[in-house]
């Protein structure tokens, strides 16, 4: 089976870079080369040192070659040959460090810069989109795939162009130290580099893609295991779960470890085709030599260029290994970046003011996986300022209907417009809404975090905090608590009750003092005596917001000046008192 090359996945990479980035990857090249001439002086250097050890007065000529003649005697050769090596070797070590550190905090520079940019393009996701999409997915993609090709496919790639680059020029040396050994270097190192192109680099590439549907099923599991944790226990169920995530990592487990033991593979096979060569090459010197001195100089140079190349093309060998098990998650990273997350889902309307009314003219709304209309030919007017609720059996569309109104659900016919003109699916109409939805989303912080939801701490309108508070029907709730306003509510709001939830989100909404006040069902786990004080205080907030409400009792709906019946997507309105009299 044919895998893609490493050469397609570095064009895709390439093309996912900033122009800033691109130059910083020629940085790399850069060093590398610097690095390969200081590698290339240092073993020229030490076949001169072995020259001029074994044939002192060579050390004359090399004097005169270097215009130094007066100022160095023959017998001080090896002395200012052995701090050249020094010297040398040590520039080359600080300009190794420093292409290391460079390297590695460049690119992890480029990998939090694109999970930045990644993480804004998934909020251009058409929601209807998102519906259709796993959680688990994305978390997989930002935090998995995206996280391994900088940590680890990044690092190799950048591995192999510096390697590689003094690679060639040490090897280059070698064939211009005796040209005649270039076919025979070449044969060797074609037949090797052929082998893991046809049969390495593909298992490594199968093996990346396996690892990567593992990750994602063992993503799911954990999720769903620590989210249904109150079920499994119930049901009983925990042993099922463990059983599932023990087949997926004992998988995952089993491919790591055929990856890891594989990959030390190529190490013993370059160890014994340096010692082959070596062998060969001694032998092919002296059938072409004829004192053994006249050999020292190059066997020298040899020496130090196999021993600088054999773990320089283990490490080549191996970071190209590690590169293709992270083929797979390129190819995820570009077809996710790549994807229609387009800005034109939000339309940024900066003039945008609801003064008149919002205007539904024959609307049909579609979901992307299903094959009938959820909404159909819905033409409604809303003026500003009234109190509109909605009711509804389950499943007929009301949450259907609060997501066009909130301009997260476009119709594929018909238009919903603000005074005429502005489009629902702006960030300044969202601005404008207080949203209160059937379930609650919590993080595990303060009250105050989750009622100012998205906002720094220090920057906290205290006053608009305690005028939310009040409008939910919490205060007396969070004067009962010792630390009030700065308790945890765990994940999900696990410490309070399904009434408590709904309340924080009510005064998360009434915080950023919303024109527009949209309840979906978010009384429903209100006692009956709360949700009448609640209602008291919509009531009031219903004199200078427009509100809209969902529910379920008509009771609860007493005080709206319209009704609007949603049954099978068909919106119809009628009397509230003709309902209660019904």
């Amino acid at each position: 089976m044919s895998t893609p090359s490493v050469i397609s996945a570095v064009q895709k990479l390439r093309s996912l870079l900033t122009p800033k980035e691109k130059r910083e990857w020629l940085s790399f090249v850069g060093i590398a080369l610097i690095s390969s001439a200081l590698e290339i002086v240092t073993a020229s250097v030490i076949v001169v040192f072995a020259q001029v050890i074994n044939q002192p007065e060579l050390g004359m000529k090399y004097i005169v070659k270097a215009g130094l003649e007066g100022y160095v005697r023959s017998d001080q050769v090896v002395l200012y040959l052995a701090i050249l090596f020094g010297l040398i070797y040590l520039v080359k070590n600080m300009i190794s460090a420093f292409e290391a550190f460079f390297q590695n905090f460049s690119i992890q520079r480029m990998n939090y810069n694109f999970k930045k940019e990644m993480l804004k393009r998934y909020t251009y996701m058409d929601y209807s989109l998102y519906l259709t999409r796993n959680s688990s997915f994305g978390m997989t993609v930002v935090g998995g795939d995206i996280e391994k090709v900088y940590s680890t496919g990044m690092p190799a790639l950048a591995a192999v162009i510096s390697e590689g680059v003094v690679f060639v020029c040490l090897v280059g040396m070698i064939v211009f130290m005796d040209p005649s050994l270039f076919g025979f270097i070449f044969g060797i190192g074609g037949f090797v580099g052929f082998c893991i192109y046809k049969w390495f680099l593909p298992m490594f590439y199968n093996w990346g893609k396996h690892l990567q549907e593992t990750a994602l099923l063992s993503t799911k599991n954990l999720l769903q295991f620590f989210h249904a944790f109150k079920e499994i226990l119930l049901l009983g169920k925990q042993d099922t779960f463990i059983e599932v995530y023990h087949r997926i990592s004992q998988k995952r487990s089993r491919i790591q470890a055929v990856q890891t033991a594989t990959n030390t593979l190529p190490r013993v096979v370059i160890e014994v085709l340096f010692v082959g060569l070596f062998v060969l090459t001694i032998s092919y010197m002296s059938v072409n030599y004829d004192q053994p001195q006249q050999m020292l100089g190059m066997l020298g140079g040899y020496l130090y260029v196999g021993f600088r190349v054999m773990p320089g093309l283990n490490r080549i060998i191996g970071q190209l290994n590690n590169f293709k098990t992270v083929i797979p998650s390129v190819e995820r990273m570009d077809q996710e970046y790549s994807t229609a997350f387009s800005k034109e889902n939000y339309v940024n309307v900066p003039g945008l003011k609801f003064e008149k009314n919002i205007v539904i003219r024959n609307a049909f709304i579609k979901y992307r996986s299903a094959d009938t209309d959820a909404l159909k030919n819905v033409t409604l007017t809303l003026q500003k300022g009234e109190s509109i609720g909605i009711i509804g059996e389950t499943g007929s569309g009301k949450s259907t209907f609060i997501d066009m109104l909130l301009g997260l659900l476009r119709p594929y016919k018909g238009d919903i417009l603000i005074d005429g003109k502005y489009p629902v699916n702006s960030p300044q109409w969202h601005k404008m809404i207080g949203y209160v939805p059937q379930s609650i989303y919590l993080t595990d912080d303060t009250i105050e975090a989750n009622i100012a939801f998205g906002v720094e701490a220090e920057q906290i309108d205290i006053e608009r905090l305690e005028t939310a508070i009040s409008g939910a029907q919490l205060s007396t709730f969070i004067l009962k608590l010792p630390d009030g306003v700065k308790t945890i509510v765990g994940e999900h709001g696990v410490r309070l009750s399904g009434g408590e939830r709904q309340r924080v989100s009510i005064a998360r909404a009434l915080y950023h003092n919303p024109e527009v006040l949209i309840f979906d069902e978010a009384t429903s786990a209100l006692d009956n005596a709360t949700e009448k004080k609640l209602m008291d205080t919509i009531g009031k907030l219903s004199k200078v917001c427009t509100v809209v409400m969902v529910a379920h009792r008509l009771s609860t709906l007493r005080d709206c000046q319209r009704i609007i019946h949603i049954k099978d997507g068909i919106v119809e309105e009628g009397e509230l008192q003709h309902e209660k009299k019904a």
